[in-house]
């Protein structure tokens, strides 16, 4: 869960808005989803290229040219960075609203 808090409060320092974190383990499979909206295409692409960078993340960045949805498929957990129209349209947080959790109290 380290590494979860330290991409959530990464996030938080770069701007990004409305963060949550879903737990969707199952199975003695860990995995978290991680949603948050940034401003602008362009803010969102300055922030995966910080995030790559700083998570040592060496994988092919889904979204990244088109700009208004940009996911990172990491070991633990998943990024999905957004645009504010786009996460309205796809919802992922009505989809995945039961698994909701909290880190804040944690930090």
């Amino acid at each position: 869960m380290k590494d979860l808090k330290c991409v959530c409060k990464f996030l938080e320092e770069h701007k990004l808005k409305n963060i949550a974190v879903y737990d969707l383990t199952a199975d003695e499979k860990t995995h978290y989803v991680v949603v948050a909206t940034a401003l602008s295409a362009q803010n969102m692409k300055a922030v995966a290229d910080l995030l790559k960078e700083e998570f040592d993340y060496d994988e092919k960045i889904e979204g990244y040219n088109k700009g208004e949805w940009i996911l990172f498929d990491m070991d633990l957990f998943t990024i999905h960075l957004f645009l504010p129209k786009i996460r309205e349209k796809y919802n992922l947080d009505k989809l995945y609203k039961p698994k909701k959790i909290s880190l804040k109290k944690d930090r």
